[in-house]
């Protein structure tokens, strides 16, 4: 009878035990399920971040101060406006400096752009701006529902479209809408809930274009299957550039040919070989105007695609445009034959240490430390977090066709204490000098394969991914000098590398393109301004072998800790 007591006492008190616990748990996911949904529509929110959320980071002030340093003809932002200024009040004596004024303008009136959490961003990081640099900077609400004509004079070009959610900046008579999805980081271009925030780049890319004394143009390659994704259009906007498509063969048949105002060219997954008096039937030339434009200190940016494949007998998949690349700009975009006797591009296998998935083919580059090309990436490799992860897929690599050059800095009475040895491409013709580099290349034991078969290996030699060959062109000044004017191509054997998807992910693609524009460019372009990071995401862009490695150990380190606990438990209670 006292056995059974106890066990029903037993019973009683456990069964007590566990409704209890069942409660607790369901009292503390309920109110945390109301504390979450309170503070989301009362913005109970503390930035625990290192830098403040809405606060404008030293980087952004110091771009619109004091502009590039890196640029001989620096002028910053503000330098232009006070130089406009100066200019205005020599026209008109009654002219103020709050006359010509940055300014920030809102569609939506000042209750509903606090109440509203995304909204509220970049309308808090407005107001700081204004706050800060109230001499250059004002902001300006306006319910367009009510008072459509605030912004219709913002309605002058046909793409241009303004809705409750626009923000306009504007200076001057010019101006640039961005949808307030521009402000913000996404996981594909396709997601609706921002995980990062991009407002003062934005911000810095619109005021450097409004203020710079001329936008210069990139045109877009169009007539041979040519396109580009919107979030690379979109990248080259915010390096400051006016975006325009051009067919070329159009261009050159009615004497147009290349915009005078052109700085950049962009060849981007061409699908047909470019036209020259050899293989055209009319006397357009289209490798002939590539080839002035470049030499006249233009800048080409060319990415293809290892799809294509290139004919039996054949050497190049795209012979005219391909083989100018090769023979004058020292680039040869690998291809090996393939069981049919043509040949292939082929795709990079990497090691798991970078693989980041679809075994292999999707991988993370390894940025060039040495070498005329290494400062494009200076800036993301100097910031003070880790290096963001430039992701490649689907590529093929790249070879020189230049003679191989190797810089030693023993040799060079002006080389740094840091400066180390590197090898490059070099082509010397007369006083005409190219000279190419590496960008990014694999890691030291990737594959190259062709139909799935292994056909090169790094062997501690990295296969090159993208480079740059660079022609110095010295031109002189009005004032009898000389200056360097250079002309650049960039060769990248990927065509996913600026894709939606690269470019929207947290990888540092974006801000790799913004860095050659900026070195194309020769302006200032706001490289280094990074994203605000809503939360901890890092693990998304870790490489599968070290991800691996994070899963095993967290697996594995609890359920031993915990087995040692209770073997300790065990042993302390039997021999109590």
């Amino acid at each position: 009878m006292k056995f059974k007591a106890s066990n029903s006492r037993k019973l009683r008190y456990g069964g007590v035990s566990a409704i209890l616990t069942a409660l607790i748990i369901a009292v503390i996911i309920i109110a945390n399920i109301i504390f979450s949904a309170l503070a989301q529509r009362f913005l109970w929110y503390t930035d625990l971040t290192p830098k403040l959320l809405f606060s404008l980071s030293d980087e952004f002030k110091t771009l619109l101060v004091e502009g590039d340093p890196d640029l001989e003809d620096n002028v910053s932002p503000f330098d232009m406006v006070d130089k406009d200024r100066e200019a205005r009040k020599a026209e008109d004596p009654d002219f103020e400096d709050e006359d010509l004024m940055i300014k920030i303008i809102f569609c939506d009136e000042k209750d509903v752009l606090e109440e509203n959490l995304i909204q509220r961003y970049v309308y808090d990081t407005a107001l700081e701006l204004a706050d800060t640099f109230g001499d250059y900077i004002e902001v300006e609400t306006h319910n367009i529902v009510h008072n459509p004509s605030a912004v219709a004079k913002y309605k002058t070009t046909s793409k241009s479209t303004i809705s409750t959610t626009s923000v306009i900046i504007a200076y001057g008579g010019e101006f640039h809408v961005r949808e307030l999805r521009s402000f913000f980081v996404f996981d594909t271009a396709e997601s609706t809930e921002p995980w990062a925030y991009n407002g003062e780049k934005v911000f810095a890319s619109s005021i450097m274009a409004l203020t710079r004394a001329e936008n210069p143009l990139a045109c877009v390659i169009t007539n041979h299957g040519e396109s580009i994704s919107t979030a690379f259009a979109t990248t080259i906007q915010d390096a400051g550039y006016e975006v325009r498509d051009l067919n070329l063969r159009e261009a050159l048949s009615t004497d147009a040919g290349i915009p005078e105002a052109c700085r950049l060219i962009i060849i981007h997954d061409p699908r047909e070989d470019f036209l020259t008096k050899d293989n055209a039937l009319s006397d357009v030339d289209e490798i002939l105007a590539l080839k002035e434009f470049v030499e006249n200190s233009g800048s080409l940016m060319v990415f293809i695609s290892p799809d294509l494949t290139v004919k039996a007998g054949e050497d190049y998949a795209l012979p005219e445009l391909e083989s100018w690349l090769d023979e004058e700009w020292g680039v040869s975009f690998d291809r090996y034959e393939d069981v049919d006797g043509g040949k292939k591009s082929y795709v990079i296998s990497e090691e798991p240490t970078y693989s980041l998935g679809d075994r292999g083919k999707i991988f993370e580059a390894q940025y060039v430390t040495a070498g005329g090309a290494a400062s494009i990436t200076d800036d993301l490799r100097s910031s003070a977090s880790t290096p963001p992860s430039v992701v490649f897929s689907n590529a093929m690599s790249i070879s020189y066709s230049y003679d191989l050059a190797h810089y030693d800095p023993t040799n060079d009475e002006n080389a740094t204490a840091d400066a180390v040895e590197y090898d490059y491409g070099e082509y010397v013709s007369g006083a005409n000098v190219r000279k190419i580099y590496d960008i990014f290349t694999t890691g030291n034991k990737a594959e190259a394969f062709v139909d799935g078969r292994s056909v090169a290996e790094a062997n501690g030699n990295p296969f090159k991914l993208m480079t740059i060959t660079e022609q110095k062109n010295n031109k002189s000044s009005p004032d009898g000098s000389y200056i360097s004017d250079p002309s650049y191509v960039v060769a990248c054997g990927s065509v996913d590398f600026a894709s939606d998807d690269a470019l929207t992910k947290s990888y540092g693609n974006t801000d790799v393109i913004l860095s050659l524009l900026k070195t194309l460019n020769k302006e200032p372009v706001p490289v280094g301004i990074t994203y605000k990071a809503f939360a901890d995401s890092t693990i998304d862009t870790l490489a599968e072998g070290v991800a691996s490695k994070y899963t095993i150990a967290l697996t594995v380190i609890p359920a031993v800790i915990t087995l040692g606990v209770g073997i300790f438990v065990i042993v302390r209670r039997k021999y109590r």
